[in-house]
């Protein structure tokens, strides 16, 4: 078509010696853009050589096919439009810039709030440095006072007390003074607006959405109103008028009035009849009209057409079949196979009076516009294509492909935040029990031996040797919670060093077990009942010490997370090669979601909820301490509990290594 149309302009040229206004033209070509939302100012210019034009001029303009307007002269002519991205710009600044905006402010505050993690991090682990230094400067004082005790030397166990206890508010302080920093940096905390951001980003998504499926959708559109305006070209051409003509020829009436026959269509009839050529000559009317150029060059023509016949006072009414065949197969050319009809309608009472296909219109199909029978009539003819939604998205699917990228990124976003809120509140609660613990299982019996200390040598006490006992066992009491604490606070740390000698031998395990149920026994103030049993295991291969330290931790945690009625069974049993160790109580039992976090050092959450005082009972290092252990034993521990019934722990020492 596009050679025609050249061949045609220098056929005018050569023959007619009439010249195309490129003025016209060009306006013509900038109707056509609008009819696409596309404003821009078109300028035709002869074509030069595209090959010596700069990347920038490539970049700034968009050039059209080159068109031969006589290409024995060598006059071609080009279309070139300036700016072609400023209506694209135009159409989506409003989206773009709070998309960009929004990135921005998300990366920003995504980055504050890790920083703030960073922070409370470095700050836990200075607290942890901290305790540590601490519990191994006060193993050696701790065990003096114990033998000051002992002596009797009690101004000597205030001095020493105070000095621990002052040892002890100073790390205190440090770890109040960061949790007071803490809360000032929470104040300018960015989670509620990364969320907000978050939520704010999925909506915009959703927007973009919308605004690229109403844009495809608008460009589908106008390509089903091209193939309907096409499938009524044919329709008139290619049958009406074909059957005019036949009719004219059958009756022998020519319709058409012949006015004057110019010189170059006259010396080509009379060549042809002259050679008696094959070819037959059709006739060919030229109508002399005030038409202004029109946007739709095609549709004009076509109704043009019809106009002819209808004045031919032949009956050749439109077939609205043969309209929904073509109107059918432009769709299927365009890759559209989707249901679609014709509709003779009377406007605008919209009263349907034929229809072929499926042409009845509901929301989400598309509607060509309506194409009057007659200048003069208000019967019409209209375009109906049915559900084209996937055809819609999947003409512009490399445009969905990012938002939907963009969409999970988001969503993993929000799954990260929630991540990093549950990882905030983990480190603001942890840091609150750290506070706790070393009240409780520091300051606390620090205090006590100070005031025992101070009571016993005031010498309120003389006289009294029954109260002045009781002072002497609890201070007793509390010196040895102290030296338990830095004792397992030293094997740590040398577990993580990498320094832990572990001095194995054979431990009997009936005479220590007979000695810690002993001592439990006296301390604690719960009816408590025990059972051991012994199945071909008397003995373990391991660390006195640790082993002492393991069992201790495992006893005290099944009364202290019990009722006030315990039960207590302890199976030493030897099973594929290794030698077991169960300790199962009837106690308050361990959730399943906690279960993986217990052995954790410093995880105090779990111990929080069971705890029968509603609070933290420590630092969360007890069973931490019974993993390593194992762990440097070269066994292992196993724990497996019903919340509300039961608590198991297993410990597992190879018997290979006897």
């Amino acid at each position: 078509m596009f050679l025609n149309y050249q061949q045609a302009a220098s056929f005018l040229e050569d023959v007619y010696h009439v010249a195309i206004p490129l003025d016209v033209m060009a306006r013509l070509v900038e109707k056509k853009l609008k009819w696409k939302n596309i404003d821009r100012t078109v300028n035709i210019r002869p074509a030069t050589d595209r090959s010596k034009r700069s990347v920038y001029v490539r970049f700034k303009s968009v050039l059209s096919e080159k068109a031969w307007l006589n290409e024995k002269k060598g006059e071609a002519i080009e279309a070139v439009m300036f700016s072609p991205f400023i209506p694209l710009v135009k159409d989506i600044v409003f989206l773009f810039l709070p998309t960009l905006l929004l990135v921005v402010f998300l990366v920003y505050s995504w980055a504050r709030q890790m920083d703030s993690i960073l922070k409370q991090g470095n700050d836990i682990e200075k607290q942890r440095s901290a305790f540590y230094v601490l519990a191994e400067k006060m193993r050696l004082p701790i065990g003096e006072v114990r033998s000051q005790i002992s002596e009797s030397r009690w101004a000597d166990i205030e001095a020493s007390g105070q000095h621990l206890l002052d040892m002890t508010e100073h790390t205190l302080t440090g770890a109040k003074q960061s949790e007071r920093q803490r809360q000032v940096r929470k104040q300018y905390s960015f989670k509620v607006f990364s969320i907000v951001g978050l939520i704010a980003g999925c909506l915009l998504m959703v927007v973009w959405f919308v605004y690229l499926y109403r844009a495809s959708f608008k460009e589908t559109a106008y390509q089903v109103n091209d193939c309907f305006e096409a499938a009524f070209y044919d329709e008139v051409l290619k049958r009406r008028l074909s059957l005019l003509y036949e009719q004219t020829d059958r009756d022998g009436k020519d319709e058409w009035e012949e006015s004057v026959e110019s010189p170059f269509a006259k010396e080509q009839r009379e060549f042809l009849e002259k050679e008696q050529s094959k070819y037959k000559v059709n006739r060919f009317g030229v109508v002399h009209m005030y038409n202004p150029v029109d946007l739709n060059y095609r549709l004009r023509s076509a109704l043009i057409m019809q106009r002819s016949i209808n004045e031919s006072g032949m009956e050749l009414p439109l077939s609205v079949q043969y309209l929904d065949s073509a109107f059918a197969s432009r769709l299927e050319a365009l890759g559209m196979t989707y249901k679609s009809g014709i509709r003779q309608y009377y406007a605008p009472s919209d009263s349907t009076v034929v229809e072929a296909g499926y042409a009845s219109a509901k929301y989400q199909d598309i509607s060509s516009r309506f194409i009057p029978l007659k200048e003069d009539s208000i019967l019409c003819i209209q375009g109906v294509v049915k559900n084209p939604y996937r055809y819609v998205i999947s003409s512009v699917w490399y445009l969905f492909l990012p938002l939907w990228v963009m969409f999970l990124v988001v969503l993993d976003c929000i799954l990260g935040q929630v991540k990093v809120l549950r990882t905030q509140r983990h480190l603001e609660q942890f840091q609150k029990d750290f506070t706790y613990a070393m009240i409780h299982d520091m300051k606390s019996p620090l205090s006590s031996i100070l005031m025992g200390a101070h009571i016993l040598n005031s010498g309120k006490l003389s006289g009294k040797p029954g109260k002045e006992e009781k002072y002497r066992q609890a201070m007793m009491e509390e010196c040895e919670h102290l030296l338990t604490l830095s004792n397992r606070v030293l094997v740590l740390t040398k577990l993580d060093e990498g320094h832990l000698e572990l001095h194995q031998e054979e431990v009997p395990l009936r005479p220590l077990l007979d000695d810690i149920i002993a001592k439990i026994s006296l301390k604690t103030s719960k009816r408590v009942e025990f059972t051991t049993v012994y199945h071909r295991c008397e003995m373990v291969y391991a660390d006195a010490f640790c082993l002492r330290e393991v069992l201790g931790n495992l006893l005290d945690n099944a009364i202290k997370y019990s009722h006030e009625e315990v039960k207590i069974d302890i199976i030493c049993e030897s099973e594929k090669g290794f030698c077991k160790i169960k300790v199962c109580d009837n106690g308050l039992g361990i959730p399943l979601k906690d279960q993986s976090l217990i052995f954790n050092r410093f995880e105090r959450s779990a111990a929080v909820g069971r705890s029968g005082r509603g609070g933290a009972a420590g630092f969360g290092l007890g069973l931490n301490y019974v993993q390593q252990v194992m762990l440097a034993h070269g066994g292992r521990v196993e724990v497996e509990s019903e919340e509300g019934c039961f608590s198991e722990f297993t410990l597992y020492f190879p018997i290979e290594t006897v």
